[in-house]
């Protein structure tokens, strides 16, 4: 085995085309979600470094608009955050005041987190083999064209 250098925008564009094809195959919600949620995020830093911005980032901004309006006070960034990636942290994490288990709906997790992905994938004009497979799904399924 030998040390390589690797392009961490490449990696990312690796595992999203993984759980891409792991959320069509209905092989692995959970996976996809992990993998998605790694891609989506170095694809948000990599358009912060750009100086621009993030699909999360938008999201906050446009959701908040809404809410200071309705509360007089701002979303909380963190708090935001947190609950946007609820389930890919549950995923990731098993701290020692955690249940054993938790009730979610994988399938929309993932399509949730792809979408982001994608999204953030897109902003930084990269290709995706199986984009307009999300696409075309997503239009099925959740906007029920």
């Amino acid at each position: 085995m030998t040390e390589q250098i690797y392009s961490r925008i490449d990696l990312a564009k690796e595992q999203l085309e993984v759980a891409l094809s792991l959320f069509f195959d209905h092989a692995s919600y959970a996976s996809s979600i992990t993998l998605a949620g790694a891609a989506e995020e170095i694809f948000g830093k990599a358009l912060i470094h750009q100086g621009k911005e993030a699909v999360l980032d938008w999201k906050l901004k446009e959701m908040n608009v809404v809410h200071s309006l309705l509360h007089r006070k701002d979303i909380i960034r963190k708090e935001f955050f947190a609950e946007e990636n609820k389930i890919r942290n549950m995923l990731k994490h098993f701290d020692s005041n955690d249940d054993d288990s938790f009730t979610a709906d994988l399938e929309e997790a993932a399509c949730w987190i792809l979408v982001r992905a994608c999204e953030n994938a897109s902003k930084l004009d990269i290709e995706l083999d199986r984009f307009q497979d999300l696409d075309d799904w997503f239009y099925a399924n959740i906007v029920g064209v």
